[in-house]
């Protein structure tokens, strides 16, 4: 009996002092691989992407318009540069400016022969001065009209030159067209006087103010680019876009390489701050907010933060953070307060 209850005894002693610790020494401890970054203190741009073309600034648009009906013939193409001084259109009297022109050089040798005649008079006190100075007048009248039909074609072809550097940018008659006086024949966009006519979502125009800085680039020439400032913020949504026109200037020197017409791209800096930032696969969200975890000493511990610009990679944030401390990046989904880790860093 004695030897039974020896027996059972060092199966006791054994049992709790041998088994489980030899057991508990093979099992390691639970802890979860993830990838950590280096807080920063950074300088983060948050952006909108919009689209849109170049146009003529009104102001620099220039119309050419027949001084009277003529017959047209154009010398420069539809989308050519000229030059100040440049010939641009002939124009051919008509039958009917013909007849003016005519008219005119009848008044002014009339004109001229009046005023001999009046000359003469007044000479032997036979004329007032206020008919000399009537005929004098009229002399002065028939000339400027002579030259005024000189000018318009009466007599002969007229050349229209360019006003400045350019573009032409419409013409709107055909060559040997017959068009009367007044009649638009083509328009010319002013060298540098241009702008960018963008496009932004209605909920994002809130966002966009005159001054704000844009850097634009040709969309099928990426790597001209401009750094330039919003204009002008529209205030109404365009029914066949269904965005807001934004105007953004790129006169002066800032206009080379962007003709009237060009498709262009616009990276709109909505806002920009220096904070600290963290990459944006490191802040998670949930019904208290924003959070990030960092590790300290292989574990992982949480920290409410507040986002505020975004440049698409980084997040800059508001919290109980420091610059040079570890965020997790990848992994921190399956983490809790307190859970070991084994960092790889990036």
């Amino acid at each position: 009996m004695k030897s039974f209850s020896l027996y059972i005894g060092m199966l006791l002693l054994l049992g709790v002092s041998g088994v489980p610790a030899a057991v508990a020494s093979e099992t390691p401890g639970v802890s979860a691989l993830v990838q950590t970054a280096v807080v920063q203190q950074r300088r983060v741009v948050e952006t909108l992407d919009a689209f849109g073309t170049i146009e003529p600034q009104p102001q620099h648009l220039m119309e050419i318009a027949a001084p009277r009906a003529s017959v047209v013939q154009l010398l420069v193409p539809n989308g050519a540069r000229v030059t100040r001084g440049e010939p641009l259109l002939s124009l051919t009297a008509t039958p009917e400016s013909s007849v003016l022109y005519a008219q005119a050089e009848s008044q002014a040798v009339y004109a001229r022969s009046a005023l001999q005649h009046t000359q003469s008079l007044f000479k032997e006190h036979l004329a007032t001065r206020d008919q000399l100075g009537a005929a004098e007048k009229a002399l002065a009248d028939a000339r400027a009209n002579l030259a005024a039909q000189q000018m318009m074609g009466g007599k002969g072809p007229v050349l229209l030159h360019a006003p400045a550097d350019g573009v032409v940018t419409v013409e709107y008659v055909a060559s040997g067209a017959q068009v009367a006086a007044g009649t638009t024949l083509l328009s010319i966009a002013e060298q540098g006087g241009v702008y960018a006519r963008l496009g932004v979502e209605p909920g994002q125009i809130a966002r966009v103010k005159n001054g704000t800085p844009v850097i634009l680039s040709e969309v099928f020439n990426p790597h001209i680019t401009r750094k330039t400032r919003i204009s002008q913020v529209g205030g109404a949504v365009d029914p066949a876009t269904g965005l807001v026109d934004v105007l953004v200037s790129v006169s002066g020197k800032h206009a080379g390489g962007f003709m009237p017409g060009t498709h262009v791209a616009g990276i709109i800096q909505v806002k920009a701050i220096r904070s600290l930032a963290v990459p944006r696969s490191a802040v998670l969200d949930d019904a208290r907010g924003g959070y990030v975890f960092i590790v300290k000493n292989g574990t992982a511990h949480r920290v409410n933060v507040k986002t505020s610009a975004d440049d698409g990679n980084w997040f800059a944030v508001q919290g109980d953070l420091h610059a040079g401390e570890r965020v997790v990046t990848l992994g921190n989904y399956e983490l809790t307060e307190g859970m070991a880790v084994r960092e790889q860093t990036h």
